[in-house]
């Protein structure tokens, strides 16, 4: 490789560098003062950046907060697919994804806690217009299309693992839809579950509790009879 090339490929490496600890300090003031209140100079002082450095890398504080964002499920999808490639039976790979998700929505709660309460940043994710309200339970806006993509592509990871264990004979016949959008369903409900939380549970326990739940659910299984 000539030298031109290696300066290439340093100041490539730099740069790749310098947005990583850019999102990374974002993300910690994002988290400690939410969107709304944190501004580029927050980010530029946590990040030891000048302000001019910073738009180098990214156009807005919404640009840096949508980046975020993305790469959060990205590393989502990346953990995912490393569990469908395993050589385990498909309830073994349903169990560690729903490890893995509970474990992801642990680590980044706090983000997650601003998506959800502050209008402001919801509409950097969403592209709506002015009236839209994020309580509104009829109306769904476009998602940003990376991120559409990105969801998209966990969805069908998880809808394939499921599939595969129906056609192993692990899982009853089932719509693969139907059960994805289930267990989709229980993991948001079960770790945003509002203010009534009498009962702290840990990750492991989550995991199990939700696997057995969404396997078995809670109807009593019919005692075999006599001849049967």
């Amino acid at each position: 490789m000539s030298e031109k090339n290696l300066r290439i490929e340093r100041e490539l490496h730099r740069q790749e560098e310098n947005r990583r600890f850019i999102l990374q300090a974002a993300e910690k003031i994002f988290v400690q003062k939410g969107y709304r209140l944190t501004t580029v100079d927050d980010i530029a002082e946590e990040a030891q950046f000048s302000k001019a450095t910073l738009y180098r890398y990214f156009k807005s504080k919404s640009d840096i907060f949508l980046e975020i964002i993305y790469s959060s499920f990205k590393e989502s999808y990346d953990g995912i697919k490393k569990i469908q490639m395993k050589a385990l039976s498909a309830e073994k790979k349903l169990k560690d994804l729903i490890g893995f998700i509970i474990s992801t929505y642990h680590k980044k709660k706090n983000l997650s806690r601003i998506l959800f309460m502050e209008k402001s940043a919801m509409k950097k994710l969403m592209k709506e217009n002015s009236d839209y309200q994020v309580s509104h339970p009829d109306f769904h806006p476009e998602i940003s299309p990376r991120i559409k993509s990105l969801m998209e592509q966990i969805s069908g990871v998880i809808s394939e693992i499921i599939k595969e264990g129906v056609e192993a004979g692990e899982f009853r016949d089932m719509d693969v839809h139907d059960a994805r959008v289930v267990l989709g369903s229980l993991l948001r409900g079960f770790y945003f579950r509002g203010p009534i939380q009498d009962k702290k549970y840990s990750i492991q326990e989550t995991t199990d509790l939700l696997h057995s739940f969404f396997l078995n659910g809670i109807k009593r299984q019919k005692m075999p009879t006599k001849g049967d």
